[in-house]
């Protein structure tokens, strides 16, 4: 029972941690950048956002919780949905430069 508490203690503690660095290094990574515009940034926070989901299909492919045909069509359609992303930031970058 004690050995439990501790385990559980010590988890916690890595979870404060973990969400402490993450807070720490998006506050470094936002310091010093340059205003742009919120739809901007919102296709880039959407394109991080995707490749996450893409990284998590691609390991239930790998350990079998997937069909591998289902997991890349499904893959293949989060690319596409990145692309046009990536082509709306370029637009508005532009847009906000003339």
């Amino acid at each position: 029972m004690v050995q439990m508490t501790t385990l559980n203690l010590t988890i916690d503690n890595m979870k404060k941690i973990t969400l402490g660095v993450v807070a720490l290094t998006m506050t470094i990574m936002s310091f010093g950048q340059s205003i742009q515009t919120p739809i901007a940034n919102d296709l880039r926070e959407q394109n991080f956002r995707l490749e996450q989901v893409i990284d998590a299909i691609r390991m239930d492919m790998y350990y079998g919780h997937l069909e591998h045909g289902r997991g890349t069509f499904y893959i293949n359609e989060l690319l596409s949905l990145k692309i046009e992303n990536e082509t709306n930031i370029v637009i508005l970058t532009r847009l906000e430069n003339e």
